[in-house]
């Protein structure tokens, strides 16, 4: 009978890495799995500062291997402060033999950078890609690979530091390098083409941030194909930012593209395949093609029913909006009802909406020459919006313009004068928001408020 027990080896070390380092990375590893952390770092330690340093010096990639393996362990123990000096010193010895830029070293200081971000210390972070790139153009003719990932996570690192002018210089010069050297459909490429799209996007910019976000769409299109959650959540964004521009055209094609990509890989009745196929019902709403918006509605309605659906308040909103614009004002009341009903107090978003949904009250009122009861539903979502967006938010002011032209109607003029007066006083003194979401808040009110035909809010 053969023997039960077998000869367990491992994974085999190649021939060309068999050497006295390979034996101490095995004890090391030995050390490791025993839980004997202090041995198992006096032995990487061993190897970067003792006999077998000159080894780390010929070759980049162990140096990398060990460095790696010596913060694993240190990270286990929450000694990142010793972590960050064992990456030093190894990028201290690279430096020496290779070079500054020699892609051995840039490696390792990406690491390490990378390794700061993920920590939270920004500063710490810059301060490491900065001065490994300090004289770079003076000092190297072409920009190898390792440069541009410096470059590109130093762009990440200011972004995330809301240093948006410096975040663009340097996705501006990654993006130049990575296009010269592997071409402009690359995934590198287009991982710095996005991430300099969302830098316009957080400035404002948006006609930059389109023709980043469909440049690198195309990378990903041709890299992973349509069937792709980064595809699909680029068509997303990038169609999000035309809705907001009011190119509808280019909003409804490229939205469709992910609504395709979604389908496929989500199926049909997913929440993220609903929530591309709103978005496409609301568009065709605003182009005015409104049999095929509420064919759409109507179908993503049908898929939620639950009561604890999160998009089923949104699309019964959506839909009275639809109805709004055909002038079915009970059918949009019945809609909006529905709508206030279905929103979970636990919704983050459930205010902001329910805010919405007494202006589109407001607005149906309106339309139906009922003045008082809409200038009540204006009332409160003004107030609303002034307590959550600001004075100074563009949804605040579309309400104000709103509300004006009821009061306008009404004859009462000295409130008018008031409303206004009171709008500009509070221009004057308020201040923008420090966050990025601006862009967001606008365009969900413009996507679930009742279209206006002069698009005050475009």
């Amino acid at each position: 009978m053969a023997s039960q027990h077998v000869l367990q080896t491992g994974n085999a070390v190649p021939f060309e890495n068999i050497s006295a380092t390979a034996i101490l990375r095995q004890l090391y590893r030995l050390y490791k799995a025993q839980g004997r952390y202090e041995e198992a770092e006096k032995i990487l330690q061993k190897t970067i500062d003792g006999d077998f340093s000159d080894a780390l010096r010929r070759d980049g990639q162990l140096a990398m291997t060990v460095v790696k393996d010596l913060v694993d362990i240190l990270k286990e123990q929450g000694r990142l402060d010793r972590a960050k000096e064992a990456y030093q010193q190894v990028i201290n010895i690279l430096q020496k033999t290779f070079g500054r830029w020699h892609p051995s070293t840039l490696l390792l200081v990406f690491d390490l950078g990378l390794f700061l971000r993920k920590r939270g210390k920004l500063q710490e972070a810059e301060e490491v890609y900065v001065r490994s790139l300090t004289g770079m153009e003076a000092g190297t003719k072409n920009l190898n690979l390792s440069m541009l990932c410096i470059l590109n996570e130093l762009g990440v690192v200011y972004a995330k530091q809301h240093k948006l002018k410096e975040a663009v210089e340097i996705y501006r010069h990654a993006i130049q390098g990575y296009v010269k050297t592997v071409g402009s459909d690359h995934i590198s490429t287009t991982t710095s083409v996005l991430n300099l799209g969302a830098v316009y996007r957080d400035q404002r910019r948006l006609k930059d941030a389109a023709k980043m976000l469909a440049w690198g769409l195309s990378g990903l299109e041709k890299a992973n194909g349509d069937a792709n959650k980064r595809t699909i959540e680029t068509a997303k964004e990038l169609t999000a930012i035309y809705m907001r521009e009011r190119k509808l055209e280019e909003a409804q094609k490229t939205c469709t593209k992910a609504l395709a990509g979604a389908d496929s890989t989500f199926g049909q009745t997913h929440v993220e395949t609903l929530s591309v196929m709103l978005d496409l019902g609301i568009i065709y709403r605003d182009q005015g093609q409104l049999d095929q918006s509420e064919r759409i509605l109507k179908r993503v309605n049908e898929c939620c029913q639950k009561s604890t659906h999160p998009l089923l308040p949104l699309v019964l909103n959506a839909l009275g909006t639809l109805h709004a614009f055909r002038s079915n004002y009970e059918e949009a009341g019945d809609k909006f009802d529905s709508a206030t009903k279905s929103l979970s107090n636990a919704q983050k978003e459930g205010d902001f909406l329910r805010l919405i949904i007494e202006y589109n009250r407001g607005s149906l009122l309106q339309s139906q020459g009922k003045l008082e009861e809409a200038e009540a539903h204006y009332q409160i979502s003004l107030e609303g919006f002034q307590d959550s967006t600001g004075h100074n938010h563009v949804t605040t002011m579309a309400v104000v313009l709103k509300l004006g032209a009821v009061y306008l109607e009404q004859g009462k003029f000295n409130e008018l004068e008031e409303l206004y007066k009171g709008a500009l006083e509070n221009q004057a003194v308020a201040q923008q928001p420090e966050n990025n979401d601006a862009n967001d808040t606008v365009l969900y009110f413009q996507r679930m408020s009742i279209p206006s035909s002069n698009h005050l809010i475009g």
